[in-house]
């Protein structure tokens, strides 16, 4: 796994684990983030990136700050951009 696949796979279990914590099943998690359930299980299961937007509408929809989908990571996020 290189660096990238790294970070997307440990975005994607905070993701997951912040939808657990706020009791959303998938699709109501994805329904009010505006996103499909595949979109966002793919971004929970490290396989696809959201855009700036999407992880906006994900921190807007679980009431949290964006940075805290990234955790230590967001400065290093950049070199991914």
């Amino acid at each position: 796994m290189d660096r990238h696949e790294a970070v997307m796979a440990e975005v994607g279990d905070r993701l997951l684990r912040l939808r657990s914590e706020r009791g959303y099943d998938l699709d109501a998690a994805a329904a009010a983030a505006g996103l499909s359930a595949k979109r966002l299980c793919d971004a929970e299961a490290g396989a696809a990136a959201l855009s700036e937007a999407e992880l906006g509408a994900v921190a807007d929809a679980y009431g949290i700050d964006p940075s805290a989908i990234f955790g230590d990571r967001i400065t290093r996020l950049q070199d991914y951009a």
